[in-house]
This record gives C-alpha cells, structure tokens and sequence, in this order.
C-alpha cells in the first residue's frame, strides 16, 4: 500500500552506508523526507510503497545494478513520472549514454561535491514538477478529447506529415502514433463522395491562407462510417504558415438527426413516408409535371372493414394487417408505374407510396402515356388487397376504395388533387366499396352538398328545436285499432322545411351524428311511449329504429336502459328496429347484444325482412319477435303472384316460428285484405295514416 508523506521525498539508493549518510547530511535541512535502499531490490520496493519525487541512485551495486533497477522503477506504474539522478564512478561516454537509455533523467559522478548536490537537487525536482504538471495537463486534455469526441492536428505547410493528436487517430480507427499521417493517406479514407470536396477545401486553405470549417466522412478499416467535423484556422510560425485544426466525430449527432428526420417524415408502422413528406413530393412532382407538360395521378386508397379488426382483434392486428397491406401495394406497383422524384435524396424505397394516416394509402403516378394504365394500377391493388390475410393466427379479409385524381384536368396544387382523390374515394365507399372511382366535379358538388347538411345537421343538433319526432301508427289485423307506432325521424330545416330521413340520415350516419341523434330520439321516443301507455288502451309497442353504426356502437346497451331508466318506461313497450346488415356484420357480437337487450325485456324487430340476408340460421340463434315486411313487396302484393308469395313465406315463416308480422308501406284495401288473409300481425301505410307530428296523436 502506497504511504502518503507531506513535502518531496527523495529516496537514496547505494550499497555503501557511509555514502547514504553523506547524501543525508548534504541534502538536510532543506530536504526533510529522506528515505534509504540499500539495494536495488529494496529501491523498488520502497519506490512501491512511497512513490518518491526523485531517486540518487548509485550505478554499481552488488546483485541488481543501478541501470537494471533503473529499467526497472521506470516500467512500474508512476514509475516515468519520478526523476532518476545516477551516480556513479564510471564517466566514459557509453556510460553515461547506457543511464540516460534506461531512463536515467540525470547524471553524477563521483567524487560528489557535496555543498552543491542540495541545489542540483532542487533543481531538477522543480524540472520535474513542471513535467508533471505539463503530462497532468497534457493527460487532462487528451482525456476531456476522448470524452468530447474530440482532436487536434496541425499541418505545417512546408512538411508533409501532419502533427495529430491520439484522438485524432482513434477517430480514424488507428492506435495512436500508429503510424505517420499525411494529408496524402488521409484523402485515402475518407469517403469517396467527399473525397474531391475535402481536397478542394484544403488547396483552397493553401492558396488563400484562410481556414475552413466542413464535415465530410471517414471508412474505417472495420467498414464503420463516421462523420467528423474539421474546423481550422491558420497562424504563423516565425513566418511559417501553419495549418491548425480540430476534428469533432458528431457520428452520433448526425445520426439523431437521420432519426429526426425520419419520424418527422416517415410512418414508423410501414417505413412509408408520411403525409408531410408525401405533400411535400407531390408539389415536386407537379412542378416537374408542369415544366415538361406531362399528366400526373393520384390515387387515394382506403382499407374497407379495417376499424371492424381493430375493434374485434384489437389494435395490435391492426397494426400487422397495416404493415402487410403496405408490403403489398409496394409489390404490387411495377417499377415503370412508381415516382421517381428526388432520388438523389431518397434514404428509404418506395417513397412514391405513403400512409397518410390510419387506414389511407397514397400513391402518385407520373409521366402518363394513357389514363388506361392508371385503372389497370387501380385495379391490380384492388384484386391484391382483397386477397385473404393472416393475422394473429386467424385469416381474415379486407377490401379497399379507391379515388383518383389526375393533374392537371382535376387540379394544378397538390391539396386540391388530394381532396379530389379523397372525394373520388368517398364516392365508391358510398356505392358499396371494393372499387375505384375517377374524380368528376359532379362528384365535388356533391360532396360540398354533403357537407354543408353535415354543417347545418350539427347546429340543428345543437339548437335542439330542429329535430322532430313523427309517429306512424301500426294496425292490428284482426281488430282494426292502433297498437303502436313507429317513430319517424323529421328535420324541420330553417330553409328548406321539412326533411324526411332520405335527406340527411346517410349523411348523419357517415358523419358519425347519428350515434347523438339517435340517442336523443330513443329517449324522446319513450317520452312518448310513456304517455301513450295511459292514454291509448291497446297500446303496445314503440317502435324505433337503429342504424347499422348505431347498433354497433359500444353505447349502444346503456343508450337504451337509460332511455327506459329516465322515462320509466316498461321494456316490453319498447320495439327496436334493427337490419339484417346490422347483425349479420359481426354475428358473434350481435348475438351478445341481443340477449342482453332482451334480457332487458324490450321487444326486436328485423326491419325490411326479405331484402337483405334473409337468412333462416340467424332467425334460429337470434332472440327475435317481429318481422317486417318490406315495402317493395307490399306494392306488387295484389297483382304480381311472386311478390305475393313471398309475402305469403315470411309470414307463414314468422308463424311457424312464433314470430309476429308487420307488414309496412300498406296503401290499398286490396292489400289490406290479402294480407289479412295472409295472417299478417300488423298493418301500416298511408292506408291508415301518414306519419304525425306528436301534438296530434
């Protein structure tokens, strides 16, 4: 264990007592910690324990002389920062060549003048204090290099070997001093894109005697690329230019950099780029359409179904069934039909492909020899994406829609294409999906139409006076009295008057409104069917319909026993409306909220039965009371024998099944009386009644 003593400690070495004394005498009073070998051996052993600032050590000694103890002091730890005085009585040149080759740091012969060794003494410890201060700083600077990444070099214009630091060369994959650096086999490693740039910046350096600050990379022997950051300036050596720089690796920094950038401009989900980035290329690719009068597409491409995986496999099959659909519109697209915009800066493939956001792809088309080949484009996604998948296990299916837009015949910016390709989309989602559609202003008309009634559906909404609720009463067969009522949704428009759901209903239920106008009509509903119930001796029913969207809203349970809760109505007199495309979109879940909705005690009903699924196996599984019969069924009942048979089967079905019928759309008393005959429950139209208003119920 290494002792520690307050002041110098000089450590005497000499096999020979009565010399130690003398060197005592003459180094005290000023020297105090004085410590004594009396061998090499034990000068090594002290030198361990004390670690003194300077050795006299004699050269001839028995066993281990003073050159070999010397050899060894300077190859222990400490051992180069000590300063080694040999003394000895050998004075011929190899002698004292072989001390200083061992590391001697000077040299005395003998006889010593005694009244003199005190001041040689203190001289070269103050020597070699400065050394050390200088290696301690020295070591300081190297080391704060290493922690900053950061190193020096200094190239004098008239040598060709450039002065560098260690860290300088650990920079560049060597060990330090490894070898002699020259600008020469410097430009060797650097990358060869930045080769010709570094070379012209230095000549440039050279002519104009100016410095310079770049960044530029380097290939390390391990095939590791690091970009460094070379700033320098240059000064004067007694007249002598003298190039000094410092070379920062910011490798890490470029590299946080890259990934900035890429999550500003790329969806980390599918590696794609992002809306930015995509607007960003379109507006290029318009403006490289527009200098050579070239035609340029866009398609808009939405998943069909997708929120149907979210909600039954959860998001994390979302997310697989999203990357897979990219996978196959980056195959699917040939090489010819993709954007070559920018390639020069393009870090990532298929950057003509991008995921706007949740489910919605785009893809842009340039250079176009004929509108055929962008169909053709339309048509290969479509067929591809519709093909089955595997996710988590379990295969599933998916379809998508598909807008296009073209520059310029549908718009010269690059928003206005993008909402004419999502208007184009909108259009196919309308007529059943799993298509595409090319953009037309018809289309755009329509569409301004849609979302000026959204607008002014939200404020009526919000005004709460708009929004009426009409009753269209429901016939017994058998005894001709009114039994119940279906309740009709109306809007009394500021403008345009009185609206029938034909108006506005898709638009509410593609806004998502519905869900809140649906809401406020059960309960306004059973308000009524309350007040109906003392009133009207054969009531029995109130009939509301709900949407697809709204019966496969999570809210959906709690919407209706909340209803029954805050007008007390019983269950029984409430008669939920539903279609057959409503259940039979996820049959598993359907049947859950049916037994739930029963076990609440209101009444189900199948509304336009016939003209959808009409499937026997969901009348079996499914808690069913009443069947409706469609309309358009109702019209051709008493002159086309098809149409009477098929009344005729749903009612004899609903019979043998112990379900009771309505029949809707009833105009005529022949059809009156045929259905009667038929032994339809229930009878309603404009045969009996138009739908009223409540105030005359």
């Amino acid at each position: 264990m290494t002792k520690h003593v307050q002041g110098e400690i000089v450590l005497i070495v000499d096999d020979d007592p009565v010399i130690r004394i003398l060197m005592r005498r003459a180094l005290h009073p000023s020297m105090t910690n004085i410590i004594e070998a009396s061998s090499g051996e034990e000068a090594i052993a002290l030198f361990t324990q004390y670690l003194p600032d300077l050795i006299l050590l004699d050269v001839s000694m028995d066993k281990m002389d003073g050159f070999a103890c010397c050899s060894a002091i300077r190859a222990l730890p400490e051992g180069e920062n000590v300063a080694i005085i040999m003394v000895t009585a050998l004075d011929q040149p190899q002698d004292i060549q072989k001390a200083f080759d061992v590391g001697a740091t000077d040299f005395m012969t003998k006889p010593v003048k005694w009244p003199l060794l005190s001041h040689r003494i203190h001289y070269v410890l103050k020597a070699n204090k400065t050394i050390k201060e200088l290696t301690k700083s020295k070591n300081k600077l190297a080391k704060a290099q290493s922690i900053a990444h950061l190193g020096s070099w200094e190239w004098d214009f008239n040598n060709k070997t450039l002065d560098c630091s260690d860290e300088v060369y650990r920079m560049l994959g060597m060990q330090p001093k490894e070898r002699e650096l020259t600008f020469s086999n410097l430009i060797e490693i650097v990358h060869p894109d930045d080769r010709q740039m570094l070379s012209q910046t230095v000549t440039h350096a050279l002519k104009t005697r100016q410095g310079y600050d770049i960044e530029y990379r380097i290939l390390r022997e391990n095939g590791e690329i690091i970009t460094l950051h070379d700033r320098t300036d240059i000064s004067e050596d007694f007249g002598q230019p003298i190039l000094n720089g410092t070379l920062h690796d910011i490798s890490t920094r470029k590299k946080s950099e890259q990934e900035i950038t890429y999550y500003a401009y790329y969806d980390t989900l599918t590696d794609l780029p992002n809306r930015r980035n995509f607007l960003d290329r379109l507006d290029t690719a318009i403006a490289v359409a527009k200098r050579r009068a070239n035609k340029l597409a866009l398609l808009f491409i939405d998943l069909d179904h997708f929120k149907r995986i979210n909600d039954t496999l959860g998001h994390k099959a979302g997310d697989e069934l999203l990357c897979e659909a990219a996978n196959r519109i980056k195959t699917t697209i040939r090489q010819t039909d993709l954007m070559a915009i920018n390639c020069e800066n393009a870090e990532y493939e298929n950057s003509h492909i991008a995921r706007l956001g949740g489910d919605e792809f785009t893809l842009l088309l340039t250079e176009l020899e004929s509108f055929d080949c962008v169909a053709n484009v339309a048509q290969r996604l479509i067929n591809e994406l519709a093909k089955p998948y595997f996710v988590m296990g379990k295969k599933t299916f998916i379809s998508a829609s598909v807008g296009i837009s073209f520059y310029p015949d549908d718009g010269v910016t690059g928003d206005i294409l993008l909402q004419h390709a999502d208007t184009a989309m909108y259009e196919v989602k309308n007529n059943g999906k799993n298509g595409y559609q090319l953009f037309s202003h018809e289309m755009h008309q329509s569409l301004m139409h849609r979302l000026q009634i959204e607008a002014e559906l939200r404020e009526a909404l919000a005004l709460g006076d708009q929004l009426k609720l009409y009753y269209q009463p429901q016939i017994s067969s058998s005894h001709g009295d009114v039994v119940g009522y279906e309740a009709l949704m109306r809007w009394e428009h500021p403008t345009k008057g009185m609206l029938s759901p034909y108006d506005f209903i898709h638009i509410a239920e593609t806004s998502g409104l519905i869900i809140a106008i649906g809401e406020w009509a059960l309960l306004e509903a059973c308000k009524q069917a309350k007040t109906l119930s003392v009133s009207h001796q054969h009531f029995t029913r109130m009939a509301v319909n709900l949407s697809a969207l709204q019966f496969n809203h999570a809210s959906i349970f709690d919407h209706v026993k909340t209803a029954l809760e805050q007008t007390s109505l019983p269950p029984h007199l409430l008669e939920l409306e539903i279609t057959e495309s409503a259940i039979i979109d996820n049959v598993d879940d359907a049947i859950v909220l049916l037994n739930k909705l029963k076990k609440l005690g209101v009444k189900l009903a199948i509304d336009d039965f016939g003209t959808g699924y009409s499937s026997l196996n969901y009348l079996k599984n499914f808690p069913i009371d009443t069947l409706k019969i469609d309309k358009s069924f109702v019209d051709g009942i008493v002159n086309n024998p098809k149409d009477a048979a098929i009344a005729r089967t749903i009612v004899q079905l609903a019979l043998n099944l112990g379900l009771s019928t309505i029949a809707e759309g009833v105009e005529y008393t022949e059809q009156h009386e045929l259905l009667k005959t038929m032994g339809c429950d229930g009878l309603q139209g404009y045969l009996f009644s138009k739908p009223i208003s409540s105030d005359k119920l």
